[in-house]
């Protein structure tokens, strides 16, 4: 196979598959050892089985505790960003936004620490494009919720300068030109 197309909200880092599949699944593509098609046969029996028990309702699941919910808020934003999860990157921007003397300090703080981690991951083959777009959307998010502070601190900043806000020139490339670029 040259190509494959995959759903990215289904994929997992590679450090959260479990090691006995890991090792199944490299045995299995390089060639490692004679057994390598029945051993992964079998893994993929006991998946299947552990899923059919979880549709029935039988086999109680294991329960992964969200223990980098515990973290501190910068912590949290870049596992977010990592992992690629937007679920409380709201409530987490707003914590972070409390606690930063500037909107700005969170983009260029947390937020750009996770995304160096995730160009590291994805340099080392650790992480790859799908997982990148999903960990940009959530980077997008949280930029899109600091905006209309950002905005609202630039406002203030030309009033207390003595300048009328509403009153800017289009062509203005300063830092308070009042342009805000957001592509996707």
């Amino acid at each position: 196979m040259d190509v494959g197309i995959v759903n990215a909200h289904e994929m997992l880092a590679l450090s959260e598959v479990e090691p006995e599949i890991k090792t199944g699944c490299d045995n299995l593509v390089f060639n490692k050892t004679p057994d390598a098609t029945d051993v992964m046969l079998e893994l993929t029996k006991k998946e299947k089985e552990r899923l059919e028990a979880l549709k029935n309702g039988g086999g109680a699941m294991e329960v992964k505790q969200t223990s980098w919910r515990d973290l501190d808020v910068t912590k949290r934003l870049e596992h977010a960003l990592i992992n690629g999860i937007s679920q409380y990157v709201d409530q987490d921007v707003e914590e972070a936004r409390q606690q930063a003397e500037k909107p700005l300090h969170i983009i260029e703080g947390p937020l750009m620490d996770g995304m160096n981690i995730i160009g590291d991951l994805f340099g080392a083959g650790k992480m790859f494009l799908p997982q990148v777009i999903k960990s940009a959307r959530v980077m997008k998010k949280a930029v899109a919720y600091l905006i209309p502070f950002m905005e609202e601190e630039k406002r203030e900043k030309l009033i207390a300068e003595g300048k009328n806000p509403e009153d800017f020139d289009e062509n203005d490339d300063s830092n308070f030109a009042g342009k805000c670029l957001n592509s996707s």
